[in-house]
């Protein structure tokens, strides 16, 4: 390993030892760190994505569309299926290696001399900012991670949102109801932001007053919108994304991980003999469950990860309603099991990344 790859590996530690697991609801956090950091949020024109499902997808795909049309774009996303450079883009290029340390770098030193102890997901947030602002991009697309108005990435103010979806997932720190979910989801809207959403309109009054604001139904329509708010003329540019309705052989892996996701998954092609599952402690997992047709065996998988839920107990809940299942220790020994039959993988993205790195699909061994 070179020198590089040497600091790079110490400065990752670093940043793994903040708790990638680790949920710290508020701001004072970030807005210390930003403070030292010079604010760069307040200098970037901002896009963010919020919602319960389809961030990434739009994320990419408007991405993609503006780096096409010669827009200088930085994209923020999370969770990574196996590089942390994932997260953050410069156009549709990951942030190179070089560049991550001296930004990751820089953060633990003023958090070492400031005492600021930040999570996991906070230092990675005001990563994408502090490069963002240093290469001048147009707009930063910034997908929220976790609800809304709390979320590290709420520290910068949208000129335009993009409300994607509206469903039940983090209920522990969102609420149980859609209507609080709603509520907080949608507080990254400021007066002078530009909404766009897919909600129901019955869920449009708990949207904060803003500046201007669109409805339409899918990804290409919300892009679509963004563009009519940018003044560009470009064509939408919908793309295909690593672990999203991904085919490999007789496999569609897939990161959906709530109900909502799981159903609309299901609705594309419901024709499957297996479904490979893993699923995180978080989760509303009968409901999960209990969305599979009756008619496959459901191949139930330990994580690599302490929030996962066991095999033992998804067998047990499969048994509860009815499932014909079988346990497996690892993802890979189920991707084994199924390897000849049509199979859906599926539940988290740690499901989807253990099986990519099975089938050795691209990027599945990117530092």
């Amino acid at each position: 390993m070179n020198r590089l790859k040497k600091r790079y590996s110490k400065i990752l530690d670093w940043l793994e030892s903040l708790n990638e697991n680790k949920i710290v609801p508020g701001l004072d956090r970030m807005q210390e760190l930003m403070h030292y950091l010079g604010n760069p949020e307040k200098e970037l024109d901002i896009i963010m994505i919020g919602g319960t499902n389809a961030k990434g997808s739009t994320c990419f795909s408007l991405n993609s569309t503006l780096t096409k049309a010669g827009i200088k774009t930085g994209c923020f996303t999370s969770p990574h299926l196996h590089s942390v450079r994932e997260r953050i883009l410069l156009g549709e290029e990951l942030i190179p290696i070089e560049e991550l340390h001296a930004c990751l770098s820089k953060i633990k030193e003023i958090t070492t001399e400031f005492q600021i102890k930040p999570t996991y997901f906070e230092v990675l947030t005001a990563t994408a900012y502090h490069y963002f602002n240093s290469k001048n991009v147009d707009y930063a697309i910034m997908e929220i991670g976790l609800g809304g108005e709390w979320d590290a990435v709420n520290i910068g103010q949208a000129r335009i949102a993009i409300l994607t979806t509206l469903g039940l997932d983090h209920e522990e720190y969102l609420g149980k109801t859609l209507e609080s979910i709603a509520i907080t989801k949608s507080r990254i809207v400021k007066d002078k932001t530009v909404v766009i959403t897919g909600w129901p309109k019955e869920y449009h009054k708990f949207i904060p007053q803003c500046w201007n604001f669109n409805y339409g139904k899918d990804i290409n329509d919300w892009i679509r919108y963004a563009l009519k708010v940018l003044k560009l003329g470009c064509s939408v540019n919908i793309v295909s994304i690593p672990g999203r309705y991904e085919i490999a052989e007789n496999f569609i892996l897939d990161t959906a991980h709530n109900t909502q996701a799981i159903k609309f998954l299901l609705n594309k092609k419901g024709d499957y003999q297996k479904i490979l599952i893993g699923i995180l402690k978080d989760k509303d997992i009968e409901n999960i469950i209990c969305s599979f047709p009756k008619d496959c065996e459901i191949l139930v998988c330990n994580l690599e990860t302490e929030r996962s839920v066991s095999s033992s107990k998804l067998s047990e809940i499969c048994l509860k309603h009815g499932y014909q299942n079988k346990e497996f220790e690892r993802v890979s020994d189920a991707m084994e099991y199924a390897a000849h039959h049509k199979t859906l993988v599926t539940g988290s993205f740690y499901t989807v990344s253990a099986a990519r790195e099975f089938l050795k699909l691209e990027g599945y061994d990117e530092l």
